[in-house]
C-alpha cells in the first residue's frame, strides 16, 4: 500500500511529465493536464523549483491583469548521454549524443573509426561528462542482442561478449540501459507517430548485415527471453549465415527479405510494417509487398511504408526509454 511519501513521488512524476513537455505552463494549467489540484501543484512545483528541476517566472499573461507565475524545466538541472554505434556500408559509426531533460539535443558528435572498441566508448563517455557533469543517465543502442547487459551477436566484432553495462556503470556511477537499436527505433516511432492500438513491426535490411525487426504493441516492445524477439536473419532460409550474408545486397535480396516479411505477418499480424535499410527504397517495398500476397491473403496484409531515414526516431526512442527507466526505477524504490 502506498504512504503519503510514495504518492507524493508519483505526483511529482506527473508535473514532470507535463514539464517535459518543454513549453511554459501556470499551476492551473498544469492542475488540469495532471488532475491534481492546484493546491497540491502548488506544493510540488514549490519543491521541483527548490531541487532546480523547475524553474518559475512571474509574468502578466497577455500584458493585462495582476502577475502570475509560469514554470518551465530547467534544461541545465540534468543531461542524458546517448550512445549507439553500428556498421555502415562496411565502416564502424559511433554516435554520441547529449540531451536535455526535456528531450533537446544540446551536442552531436559522430564519426567512423577503426577498431571501435570499449577503449574508444569509454573515452567517449569521459569526454562527454567533462563537458557536461550533470549527466545521469547512459542510454546504449546497439546493432546487436543486448542480453543483461552484455552485447551477443554483433555486427562490430571488437565488441563481441563486451560487458559494456556493467564496465560503464562501475566507472562512472549512473544507470546505464543498453538496448537493440531496432527497439530504441521503433518505440521512437511509436511514441513520435502514435499509432493508438496498432501493432507497429519496424523491419531493418542493411546490406551485407543480418536483418532484424522490432514489434510494439501499446507501448510494449515485444522482446522475448533473450531480448532478441524479431531477429529475422536466424530464420531458416535453407543457406548458411555467411551465404545470407552475401545474399544481403541489390540483385539477390528479395527472395530473402519478401519469407522474412511473410514469417512476421504470419506470426505477428501487424497492422503496419515500417521499413528501413540501404537494401530497400520505395519501390522495393512495393515488389516485397507483391511476394507476400502470394501467401498472404489480401485481407490481413499490413500497411506498409518505407521511412529512408530513422535516426530522429532513434533520438526520440532513447530518450523517451530514459524517461520510463526513471519511472521503473522510482516505482521499484517505492515498492522495496
Amino acid at each position: 500500500m502506498l504512504d503519503s511519501a510514495d504518492v507524493r513521488k508519483l505526483n511529482r512524476d506527473k508535473i514532470r511529465d507535463v514539464m517535459r513537455q518543454g513549453e511554459e505552463y501556470t499551476k492551473q494549467e498544469i492542475a488540469v493536464k495532471t488532475g491534481l489540484s492546484v493546491a497540491t501543484c502548488n506544493t510540488l512545483l514549490n519543491d521541483l523549483e527548490s531541487r532546480g528541476e523547475v524553474i518559475g517566472e512571474k509574468r502578466r499573461l497577455n500584458n493585462v491583469g495582476r502577475g502570475t507565475i509560469v514554470y518551465h524545466m530547467n534544461e541545465e538541472y540534468e543531461s542524458i548521454l546517448c550512445i549507439h554505434f553500428d556498421a555502415l556500408y562496411g565502416q564502424k559509426y559511433l554516435c554520441s549524443i547529449v540531451l536535455s531533460p526535456s528531450g533537446k539535443i544540446l551536442e552531436k558528435t559522430d564519426g567512423f573509426y577503426d577498431p571501435l572498441d570499449y577503449e574508444l566508448l569509454e573515452k567517449t563517455v569521459t569526454n562527454a561528462f567533462e563537458r557536461y557533469p550533470n549527466i545521469s543517465e547512459i542510454m546504449v543502442g546497439t546493432p546487436s542482442i543486448a542480453e543483461h547487459g552484455i552485447i551477443r551477436h554483433c555486427d562490430i566484432p571488437e565488441l563481441e561478449d563486451e560487458p559494456l553495462v556493467e564496465k560503464l556503470e562501475d566507472l562512472f556511477h549512473v544507470p546505464v540501459f543498453m538496448e537493440n537499436d531496432m527497439h530504441y527505433k521503433v518505440y521512437g516511432y511509436y511514441r513520435k507517430e502514435k499509432p493508438g492500438d496498432a501493432v507497429v513491426t519496424l523491419a531493418n535490411f542493411p546490406e551485407h548485415v543480418l536483418p532484424g525487426t522490432a514489434t510494439v504493441y501499446k507501448g510494449t516492445i515485444i522482446k522475448g527471453k533473450n531480448d532478441f524477439a524479431g531477429m529475422v536473419g536466424f530464420l531458416p532460409y535453407g543457406i548458411s549465415l555467411q551465404e545470407q550474408l552475401l545474399q544481403l545486397e541489390t540483385g539477390t535480396c528479395l527472395p530473402l527479405i519478401s519469407k522474412a516479411v511473410s514469417s512476421i505477418i504470419a506470426i505477428l499480424n501487424p497492422g503496419r510494417i515500417v521499413f528501413t535499410g540501404d537494401l530497400l527504397s520505395g519501390g522495393m517495398v512495393e515488389r516485397i509487398r507483391e511476394d507476400c500476397l502470394q501467401s498472404v491473403p489480401e485481407e490481413y496484409m499490413p500497411e506498409f511504408s518505407f521511412v529512408q531515414d530513422m535516426e530522429d526516431y532513434y533520438v526520440e526512442g532513447m530518450y523517451q526509454r530514459a524517461m520510463d527507466m526513471k519511472k521503473i526505477n522510482m516505482e521499484e524504490k517505492i515498492n522495496d
